[in-house]
């Protein structure tokens, strides 16, 4: 009898959703109901439709996966690793293969296209400084799971990121030296989560200003606040992309602000195509000439630590797919003197853009039209 009733519930529940439902954040459109408009398609419209709304669907997932995380240490979606670190699989398994391939027949496109833009971006006074972020897996090898350690290495990245100190015209910071040093004293990653922390981001930011400072003549850097941080409860994406009953949680490092905002600093969302846009009074002295940052969600760590706070004004653009060289160089304030361009070593829309020689022509073109700032 109570096999029955177990049988009968999820059916129950379906039709009349008589118990409040949890839900998943699956990354993706569930089935809609199945529509007498195809007729040959009807029966394959029903299962995929029931497959995904049967009744406790999702407290059924989530059993099933907290099982497996919390008995096995296994997850459809992420690698569980040691000591409580998470990787996304498809960043391990699927974009750091795509890039590596990608890699091999366009590296020298990449590095190309990056010289031919710093180069005409130098004709019109503008600097051009590039940050390139590893991930997590690179910096916390022993913490991977062994399935992971297992497989050939993926170098190409670092071949890459060789030539790309190289290139005149380029202000190239090396984060990935600047977090061996940082790791020697505290973690530089989250456990649960893709990103690096806020104070690891600290050192990186800091080298941009720096950098910036010295090429605009400035006796000292601009960049005055120290590093000051705290610990915090925190549960990340990876663990809130897990869909288990509790999300895993760590105590994590972040930043406490140590900085002071310029007189009349003021930063908003947008205008498109920006994300945000940030300025100060006029009158402010020691600040550096405005800047263009193109990067993605590390970036955000920069920004945290109170970067937009040493410049005259600020802009903002995220990667994506749409994104090309020829959209950034429209992007460019009139009186920007900087472009300081980051991504991460899984950012294909960033190497293709590089790579599109047609496009970077394009945005080179454009450059030769603008006046000097």
């Amino acid at each position: 009898m109570a096999f029955l009733a177990l049988t009968l519930l999820p059916g129950l529940q379906m039709a009349t959703r008589w118990l409040p439902e949890l839900t998943i954040d699956e990354q993706r459109t569930l089935a809609a109901p199945p529509s007498m408009a195809h007729p040959d398609r009807y029966l394959q419209q029903a299962n995929s439709w029931f497959s995904d709304h049967f009744g406790f669907r999702a407290l059924l997932i989530r059993l099933k996966a907290t099982v497996d995380y919390r008995l096995f240490h296994v997850s459809d979606k992420v690698h569980v690793g040691r000591d409580g670190y998470l990787f996304y699989r498809s960043t391990l398994d699927i974009e750091k293969p795509a890039v590596d391939t990608y890699l091999g027949t366009h590296e020298a496109g990449v590095v190309e296209g990056v010289r031919r833009y710093a180069e005409a971006l130098q004709q019109k006074g503008i600097g051009m400084v590039m940050v390139v972020n590893l991930l997590g897996d690179r910096f916390l090898p022993n913490k991977l799971p062994v399935s992971v350690t297992e497989r050939p290495p993926l170098r190409r990245i670092d071949g890459l990121l060789d030539k790309l100190k190289q290139v005149p015209n380029v202000t190239f910071i090396d984060s990935t030296a600047i977090l061996k040093e940082v790791e020697k004293t505290r973690p530089i990653f989250h456990r649960t989560d893709f990103h690096w922390n806020d104070p690891a981001a600290y050192p990186v930011a800091k080298g941009v200003v720096d950098a910036m400072s010295r090429a605009e003549g400035l006796a000292d850097s601009t960049w005055t606040h120290p590093l000051r941080y705290e610990t915090q409860s925190y549960s990340g994406g990876i663990a809130r992309f897990m869909p288990l009953l509790r999300s895993p949680s760590e105590k994590s490092l972040f930043v406490t602000p140590s900085w002071q905002w310029p007189v009349g600093f003021t930063s908003v969302s947008g205008p498109a195509p920006y994300t945000d846009v940030s300025h100060v009074a006029p009158g402010n002295k020691g600040l550096l000439h405005p800047a263009l940052f193109v990067g993605d969600s590390f970036m955000d760590a920069w920004m945290r630590n109170g970067m937009a706070a040493y410049f005259e004004s600020s802009y903002r653009l995220r990667w994506g797919e749409g994104l090309r060289l020829s959209a950034i160089t429209s992007a460019i304030p009139s009186d920007a003197r900087w472009v300081a361009v980051q991504f991460i070593e899984v950012q294909q829309p960033a190497l293709s853009a590089f790579a599109d020689e047609a496009d970077v022509t394009r945005a080179i073109n454009m450059l030769e039209t603008r006046p000097r700032p």
